[in-house]
């Protein structure tokens, strides 16, 4: 029997979220009974059976890469603690999960687990009591905590390396694996710098999933954020731009289906955007991503607008189509009408994600413009079977 206890808040910090994706993902895999402040494994192997459950593919679409420093060890420290002396992972997390899974079998944990975190001479150490007994990895430390204020310590100043146990690294990476979406490269960034997407449970949910003691519940949760996930990883591929997202998601369908057959009203999500820059890792953003059974988008829909879901098919082909003509348009940054086709995606985003039929009229009038303003008589042409397709279901 191994007790994990409980001790690190859940908040939306990235840190919480890897560990608790991770802890949720473990329970889900293992035999154990589990509460908001401990949870309570059958065997020291619960971390071999997380491990086994690791699906190559999925692993193996995880570009990300660790950080370039000398401090970055958990490619090798964590092989290490676990006994195996002569196994080291290459620079990244997908050879590192791919090995652990492999070695999952050394993966024995000690008889009790503390997820906390003390402050100690060496810095932060979370289940360990010295530097020397845990791994360190720059992504668990994307927040950039600088110091500490206390009247107690002379931290202020002073830069906080992290050490984690090796199953409290065991987990964490369980969390980067259940929760890694997508890379992108995002314009803005310095150089075009690769952004990773990780979609986490909001803290509201993971405190619920944890309080309720219900596995199926758990199990139910996650199959829905796979799903969220896929749908989200569509979307960055193609155009990582917010309110894409947000409004793509709440257009979709077969999320809002699934919470129905559920009897789940809603459930939130945070998004968040991680840049590796040399030796750190920086949080460009992060997004809170609600999913509703029942949009204020579809009472509208249903008021104002003939055969509704048809047109949230529609809609959402406009938006997510890699060849449709509003998404091309929007990949090109020196598109003559390139600030209408923001105001129209802003707008439908209102009329969307917050019911304002405002924002269906301003919508169809910023592609009034586009058509307006671009030369091509084949893009006009375009431009203008989609408004007298929009303007068939008013």
């Amino acid at each position: 029997m191994v007790k994990v206890k409980i001790q690190y808040p859940v908040d939306n910090t990235f840190l919480s979220s890897l560990l608790f994706e991770g802890l949720l993902f473990t329970i889900k895999n293992t035999q154990c009974s589990f509460s908001l402040d401990e949870v309570e494994f059958k065997d020291n192997k619960f971390l071999l059976l997380a491990y086994s459950m690791l699906d190559d593919g999925k692993i193996g679409n995880i570009k990300l890469d660790m950080a370039k420093s000398k401090n970055e060890n958990i490619n090798s420290r964590i092989f290490e603690l676990f006994g195996l002396r002569n196994v080291r992972s290459r620079k990244n997390y997908s050879d590192l999960l791919t090995l652990l899974k492999q070695n999952s079998g050394s993966l024995i944990s000690r008889d009790e687990v503390i997820l906390n975190v003390k402050i100690g001479k060496d810095g932060l150490l979370m289940d360990i009591n010295s530097k020397d007994e845990g791994v360190q990895a720059a992504l668990f430390k994307a927040e950039r905590y600088i110091g500490i204020t206390s009247t107690d310590t002379n931290l202020t100043t002073q830069h906080l390396t992290s050490y984690f146990s090796k199953e409290a690294a065991s987990i964490l990476l369980l969390g980067v694996y259940s929760s890694f979406t997508a890379s992108a490269t995002l314009t803005g960034t310095r150089g075009g710098l690769p952004v990773s997407f990780f979609l986490t449970f909001s803290p509201e949910e993971i405190i619920a999933l944890l309080s309720s003691g219900n596995k199926q519940s758990i199990d139910i949760y996650l199959e829905i954020k796979n799903a969220a996930m896929e749908a989200v990883r569509s979307i960055v591929l193609r155009n990582p731009l917010n309110e894409l997202i947000v409004t793509e998601m709440s257009l979709n369908l077969e999320l809002q289906r699934m919470l129905s057959r559920e009897n789940i009203d809603k459930i939130s999500f945070t998004l968040f955007k991680i840049v590796l820059e040399g030796k750190i890792y920086k949080i460009y953003e992060q997004i809170p991503l609600t999913v509703l059974s029942k949009t204020p988008f579809m009472t509208v829909a249903n008021r104002f607008f003939k055969k509704p879901e048809e047109l949230i098919d529609y809609l959402s082909y406009l938006l997510s189509s890699p060849k449709g003509r509003i998404i091309v348009d929007l990949s090109n940054h020196k598109h003559p009408a390139y600030s209408n086709l923001l105001k129209a995606v802003n707008a439908i985003y209102r009329f969307v994600v917050l019911g304002d039929t405002y924002g269906w009229f301003e919508f169809t009038r910023e592609l009034y413009n586009v058509h307006d303003r671009v030369e091509d008589e084949e893009v006009k042409g375009e431009y203008l079977e989609i408004l007298r397709k929009l303007g068939s279901y008013s």
